[in-house]
Parts: structure tokens; C-alpha cells; sequence
């Protein structure tokens, strides 16, 4: 790894969890914290008509960004072999990562099995970011079975001084060991080699983007072998992630009561109604929604009778947009619909709450994906539908910068 962000600016270095945030969103933090890596990573979205920016003025404002950011030494470079090891703490939960740079070749192979379709628009400005910019610091994040093995090699070399620690504005802590010894080095390499399947979590589309880019670098340098040819990756063990659910918002009923609503909802879901409409509890099992109407809440439980013998089909997310979105307040595409928005799990009840005080009408809580269901869509060559996994916490930019 060439560059690792310096200790003592950390902080202010480290970017949020931004893909969650608005492009607004993004253009503020960034005014409010210019030190932040989250300014090499600008889009056109984030700035207004008046200021007329092309893609291209974008790009090369990101590359100036991280030219500065480089010359004022913000990032130290590494010139040892390394591996490094990334703890992320946030309340009661720990997950541990072993960040490598990764071939490509073995997503081109199909080695790392996915879940999800990528949007060619979001595909496209990620390759011609690394294509015009050349660094990559958000890491892939891939999943594996747990490994007794692996899990031992890490707590030893996670009892020895740490690299890095220190803690954002979210609460949650960063904690990075460097594993420069060859002995550990060569034991981990050893051990990943006999993991037999390895599941993209977060990031389909950088990954696909820098599958991308390593083509079209190995065709202009005619050489397959380069930066290029790896990609940055954080290895979690798979009980170790935590997945919490994208809950749904809709801008309207469809034309319809919410008495309409329920009758045409007790056709698939059985319906209860909450005694009390300030109490909102989240879902406790599959199949299970809570849903809030005009400041009305209710627990829908889907009928066993509709649930089909298929594993994306029987899906929370699938079930919702076949039995309730689709056919009752009329969302053929979940992906594109204006009506309908997605809350981050991390939000909770009050994130639906606040989109209600905001002028959408229906919010949706939603019980979360489990990694199993992930991992036996993804060996099936399957994908699931849109939003339906949210990992959290996310792993972050402004750590780990390396040329590609």
C-alpha cells in the first residue's frame, strides 16, 4: 500500500460514509471541513446551475485535491511490503479486516460472487475517475466463512501496537495495524489461499469500475501486469459484518384511504394496528413490516400461502415490492421510481419519522437481509433486487491511498 493517511490528522482526514449522503449533503461537508478526503471525491451534482462545472472540471479538481494532499504530506508513503489490519468498533459491535490489494483477475474469473446488478451511469464515472484521477482509497468489501485459523493470526498481531487509532464525528473508532514481518505476512497469504469462496458485500460498483480500468490500462501499457491489475480490498469474516435493512418511503397512497390501503394490503399481509400510533416497533422476523400511514402504525406479517419456494423471490425486499409495492401503490421500478426513497437502517424509526414530517405519506420498516440468504443468492449466480442490504459500519476513504 503506497500512502497511509498521517496519525495526527486522521481525523480530520477520514471521510464519512458518504454514498449515504445527499449531493447537497456532500457540498457542505466539504465547505465545513476542507481537510476532509471526501474533496477529492467530488461529482457534478454537488455543485449548483450557476456554477456551470463539466465532468471534466470536476475530475480535475479531484487530482489538484489529491496532488495537495500528497505534496503537504497529509499521507505518508509506505515503501515496505505490507498488509495491514482494520478494526472498526462502533457501540457493542467490532469487525476486524485484513485490507490487501486483491488481483483483479480473480474478480474477472469469477472468484468473488456477487449479489447485486451494478447502474452503468454509476459504473461509468467511477472508471473515468480512476482513469483521469488514478487513486483508489475506498476499499472493496468482501466477506469470507470465518476461519479459526485467520481469526488467530489476527489477534496476535492485533495485541501488538497499533498504526493508527482514533475516532470520527459518528462515534465510531478506526483502529489499523501494519503487518510488515514476512513470516506474518506469508501465514495470512497462506491461509486466505484455502478460503474457498470470497462475497462482494459493498462496493459492486467500484469493483466493476476497476475491472474496467485494468483493461484498458493493460491494452495502453500493453502489459497485463501493473497497479492496475489489483484492486483495494478489506476482507471481513462473515459473521463479523452487520447488515441492517433499507427501510421504504413512499410519496403517496396511491389514490387511496388508509382504510382502502388496509383492505387492499389484507389480501396478501395479515394487518394490525398498533393501539398506540407514538409506538413504532421495527420488525422482529422475516416476512414481518411495520408500517406507518397518515401517523397511523401498523404490523403487517406477510401469509405463509405467498411466500414462494424461490430464494430471491422469498426475499423481505422481494416480497414488499411483489405483494405490496407493486401491485398496491403501483412502483413497477424500484429502482427509478420518484415516489419511492430508501432510509439508511441506521436511522431507524426516526428516519422514517422525519420523512414523514417531510411530506412522505407511507413508510415501510423492513426486517434485515441475512449474510446466509446473501451468500447462497450469490452462489447461485443470482442477484437481489435494489437496497437490500445496508453494512454498517461501512469501511472508509481517506485511510488507504494507492495509485492504479
Amino acid at each position: 500500500m503506497p500512502y497511509v493517511v498521517c496519525r495526527d490528522r486522521a481525523e480530520r482526514v477520514v471521510a464519512p460514509a458518504y454514498d449515504s449522503m445527499a449531493p447537497a449533503e456532500r457540498a457542505a461537508y466539504i465547505k465545513a471541513n476542507p481537510s476532509n478526503f471526501i474533496k477529492t471525491m467530488r461529482t457534478p451534482e454537488e455543485y449548483t446551475e450557476s456554477e456551470n462545472t463539466s465532468l471534466e472540471m470536476v475530475l480535475d479538481h479531484n487530482l489538484n485535491a489529491v496532488q495537495k494532499m500528497l505534496a503537504d504530506s497529509t499521507f505518508e508513503r509506505q515503501p515496505q511490503q505490507a498488509l495491514y489490519i482494520y478494526r472498526l468498533h462502533a457501540g457493542n459491535h467490532v469487525q476486524t479486516a485484513v485490507i490487501a490489494e486483491v488481483p483483479v483477475a480473480e474478480y474477472q474469473q469469477g472468484l468473488i460472487h456477487r449479489h447485486e446488478h451494478t447502474r452503468s451511469e454509476h459504473e461509468d464515472r467511477l472508471t473515468q475517475y480512476l482513469q483521469y484521477v488514478g487513486v483508489s482509497s475506498s476499499p472493496v468489501c468482501l466477506a469470507y466463512q470465518d476461519d479459526a485459523r485467520i481469526d488467530k493470526t489476527v489477534e496476535i498481531i492485533t495485541q501488538g501496537k497499533s498504526m493508527l487509532d482514533f475516532a470520527l464525528e459518528d462515534g465510531v473508532q478506526q483502529t489499523i495495524w501494519k503487518v510488515v514481518e514476512t513470516e506474518q505476512i506469508d501465514i495470512l497469504r497462506t491461509q486466505f489461499l484455502s478460503v474457498e469462496a470470497v462475497y462482494l458485500t459493498d462496493g459492486h460498483h467500484r469493483m466493476a469500475a476497476s475491472a474496467r480500468h485494468a483493461v484498458s490500462r493493460s491494452h495502453s501499457e500493453k502489459s497485463s501486469s501493473g497497479p492496475w491489475s489489483y484492486f483495494l480490498a478489506a476482507l471481513f469474516p462473515a459473521t463479523q459484518l452487520r447488515i441492517l435493512p433499507f427501510n421504504r418511503c413512499v410519496r403517496d397512497l396511491n389514490g387511496f384511504s388508509v382504510e382502502q390501503l388496509i383492505n387492499q394490503l389484507s389480501l396478501n399481509f395479515t394487518v394490525d394496528q398498533f393501539s398506540d400510533d407514538n409506538t413504532m416497533v421495527l420488525p422482529s422476523k422475516p416476512g414481518e413490516f411495520t408500517l406507518l400511514a397518515e401517523n397511523r402504525v401498523f404490523r403487517l406479517q406477510v401469509r405463509s400461502a405467498r411466500i414462494p419456494n424461490d430464494p430471491v423471490g422469498c426475499l423481505d425486499v422481494s416480497l414488499l415490492q411483489n405483494l405490496f409495492l407493486g401491485p398496491v401503490l403501483g412502483i413497477g421500478d424500484d429502482r427509478s421510481d420518484p415516489r419511492l426513497n430508501f432510509v439508511t437502517g441506521d436511522s431507524g424509526l426516526n428516519g422514517l419519522r422525519q420523512r414523514a414530517e417531510e411530506g412522505w405519506r407511507i413508510g415501510i420498516a423492513c426486517y434485515p437481509t441475512s449474510m446466509k440468504d446473501l451468500m447462497s443468492i450469490a452462489d447461485r449466480g443470482l442477484v437481489m433486487p435494489p437496497k437490500s442490504t445496508c453494512f454498517d459500519p461501512k469501511a472508509r476513504s481517506g485511510i488507504f491511498l494507492r495509485f492504479s
